[in-house]
């Protein structure tokens, strides 16, 4: 019978990628800041507790899930204000929301949810 070594996630990786994308979102609005990028922030919220538990030969626990998705909203709304006070948020918005800044704080929130759900359900 061989041993399975179990190793405990690397929380960093998973919040290169989410800054990675707090990047590129920065870049893009830089580039396009007419354009409103409605699901930047969904992505940067949700991908770091998701790839967190998307390691191979990894478990992670559902307390290192929330301190990735604490991380990773932290940055999404960190992101979401330094586009906004640099006047690169000047797209459209849904209708439902009171302009692009409200837009990616409800977005943000709604990828953390749907990060942290779908890395519960992955977790044992």
């Amino acid at each position: 019978m061989t041993t399975q070594t179990i190793t405990s996630p690397d929380v960093r990786r998973a919040l290169v990628w989410g800054a990675l994308l707090a990047a590129l979102w920065v870049v893009v609005a830089v580039l396009r800041p007419t354009t409103t990028f409605h699901l930047a922030p969904l992505l940067i919220a949700g991908a770091p507790p998701v790839l967190l538990v998307l390691d191979e030969g990894v478990s992670a626990s559902r307390r290192a899930v929330m301190g990735a998705s604490a991380l990773g909203t932290a940055l999404a709304l960190g992101t979401a204000a330094a586009v906004a006070l640099a006047g690169l948020m000047r797209g459209p918005a849904y209708q439902a929301f009171s302009g692009p800044f409200g837009e990616a704080v409800a977005f943000t929130a709604l990828g953390a949810i749907a990060g942290i759900g779908f890395a519960w359900w992955q977790t044992r």
